[in-house]
């Protein structure tokens, strides 16, 4: 009975186990010394139709890229002043994505070694949402020069703590060549 649970707890864990596909920005621009930023976006705490998930959303991406910036350095500065370099940034969650590879030959395997050729038993993790969060940074109506996209399953909607930790994993990733601002 030990075996069947430590089996049962080793494949849930597992399934968990997603891993995060970032994609990030490359567009040759050239880097150079910033040290202030400003919002190219509002929050969606303004937006009166924005549902209550996405506003939570948005300010936790908000509040993880101003901390990312910060602790490069950078300074915000108020939406009338003159910035070096401008962030937008967007999260979405994607409802009932499913997850999986079928261009992967052995990826029916992982859900039922006996399935037939092309017959695909479905993950637990089918219903699980997909959250997708881009960041771009660059200077006042140029190119974008740090950022990108990610994306991954949220496997537990209603952690709070799962829903962070994946928001900082995927800025962490998208601003990691970020520099340090120019002092």
């Amino acid at each position: 009975m030990r075996y069947i649970m430590t089996g049962l707890v080793t494949l849930l864990l597992l399934a968990g186990c997603q891993e995060m596909q970032v994609e990030r920005a490359n567009t040759g621009a050239q880097p150079v010394a910033f040290s202030t930023y400003k919002w190219a976006v509002t929050p969606l705490v303004d937006t009166p139709d924005a549902s209550a998930q996405l506003v939570e959303l948005d300010e936790e991406m908000r509040g993880t890229v101003a901390a990312q910036l910060q602790q490069r350095g950078y300074r915000q500065v108020s939406q009338d002043q003159t910035a070096d370099m401008v962030v937008d940034y967007q999260v979405a969650v994607v409802d009932e994505f499913f997850s999986g590879d079928t261009r992967d030959p052995s990826w029916d395997k992982q859900f039922d070694s006996n399935a037939p050729q092309e017959v695909v038993e479905l993950p637990p993790l089918t219903d699980a949402p997909l959250v997708i969060m881009s960041v771009g940074i660059g200077r006042p109506g140029g190119e974008i020069i740090w950022g990108g996209s990610a994306s991954e399953l949220l496997t537990r909607p209603d952690s709070i703590e799962q829903r962070q930790r994946l928001i900082v994993r995927g800025v962490s990733a998208l601003l990691r060549d970020l520099p340090e601002a120019y002092q």
